[in-house]
């Protein structure tokens, strides 16, 4: 909302002093703003492993209990990041709560808690909760062997002759006699 400056000089002065005050108000809440929301931790944890995740949804900490000992690297990682996500999906509650207790319910507080739920969406359900154990996949097969030439099948080309620059590539000749 633009401020009315009318026709007074004095009444001009009175606006824009008002305009200005709202202005580093409105500063100095979403300053506040942003101090709350950097300061947000969330921690969430499993039978296995505890996670707290910044504002950012960055792990800052990463605890494994004992019953860790007992996982393959697969379930344990299925299980670390379950509990990540839980920890992330919590984060725009409390980014909405930091918003609302500092600037209050305004539209542009809105978008910024919108981008924190589309970036940290929460988890589809209670069944998604569970560990799902899977095997782990079996390792890649090796390479089949190329077929190699045979000896008097490998005929090579002429030999060029060396232009004396070396740029790397040894297209041009061969090492093959």
């Amino acid at each position: 909302m633009s401020p009315d400056f009318g026709g007074d000089p004095e009444q001009a002065e009175r606006a824009v002093q008002k305009w200005s005050e709202g202005l580093r108000e409105k500063a100095a809440q979403f300053t506040a703003m942003r101090q709350q929301i950097d300061a947000i931790r969330v921690t969430e944890s499993s039978r296995s492993v505890a996670v707290t995740v910044n504002s950012e949804g960055v792990p800052i900490d990463v605890r494994f209990g004992e019953q860790s000992r007992s996982m393959t690297g697969a379930e344990l990682s299925r299980e670390f990041m379950a509990v990540l996500h839980r920890a992330q999906s919590k984060i725009a509650d409390q980014v909405a709560e930091a918003t609302r207790s500092t600037v209050g319910e305004q539209s542009s507080t809105g978008a910024v808690i919108d981008a924190y739920r589309k970036r940290f969406p929460q988890p589809p359900g209670p069944a998604a909760n569970r560990l799902r154990l899977v095997p782990d996949p079996p390792p890649p097969s090796p390479p089949a062997a190329a077929s190699r030439p045979q000896p008097d099948s490998a005929q090579p080309g002429p030999a060029q002759p060396h232009t004396g620059h070396d740029d790397g590539d040894f297209s041009d000749e061969t090492f093959l006699r």
